[in-house]
């Protein structure tokens, strides 16, 4: 106490949650309670986000990762797993879920750590049914991405599903909307992707 009001510190410190240990120094005590950002970050990540989104979401996520490293490292992920293809990025692979990961991860570490959770989520069960249907697993995430969008409610997503499969076994094109959408990008005037 006595160094924090010596120094001037004792009027920035941060409300949070400390940990200090007993073998810490008072000046690291105290430069410790200037920093109230947690070690660990929860991270979330929503189903249907584009590589883009979740990197505008780093802005305001805790992690010193930017949004040009994020992207960097989704389009040329630093695992590849045995289904997605080697010019693939790990776009529609980066497991909508919510993640808690020391505040020091990097873009790499990042998107290993998505991957990884759609890895461990891809269970022999899903495997067979995607093969049943004559799709890898690229194919089968990459429709399934589409039916997301093309979908009004989560009811609907069987019948588009059956109706895009059958397109795909005549050999026709999925003539989708959002798979325009998607090549559009972000919408300036909307404001959306």
């Amino acid at each position: 106490q006595t160094y924090l009001v010596y120094s001037g510190l004792d009027t920035t410190i941060q409300s949070g949650d400390y940990r200090p240990s007993a073998a810490m120094t008072p000046v690291e005590i105290a430069r410790a309670l200037q920093d109230a950002l947690p070690s660990q970050i929860e991270f979330t990540v929503l189903a249907g986000w584009r590589i883009e989104e979740i990197a505008a979401l780093l802005a305001t996520s805790g992690f010193d990762i930017s949004p040009e490293a994020f992207l960097a490292a989704a389009k040329s992920p630093p695992i590849r797993p045995d289904f997605l293809p080697d010019s693939a990025s790990a776009e529609g692979f980066l497991l909508p879920d919510s993640y808690l990961l020391p505040r020091e991860t990097d873009a790499a570490r990042l998107v290993r750590a998505l991957l990884t959770n759609f890895t461990r989520q891809l269970t022999p069960d899903l495997r067979e049914g995607y093969e049943a249907q004559g799709l890898s697993i690229y194919e089968a995430v990459t429709l399934a991405s589409i039916i997301q969008r093309e979908a009004m409610v989560d009811e609907e997503r069987p019948l588009i599903a059956s109706v895009f499969l059958n397109r795909l076994r005549a050999g026709m094109k999925l003539e989708s909307d959002p798979t325009v959408q998607y090549a559009l990008g972000y919408d300036e005037e909307m404001q959306t992707w």
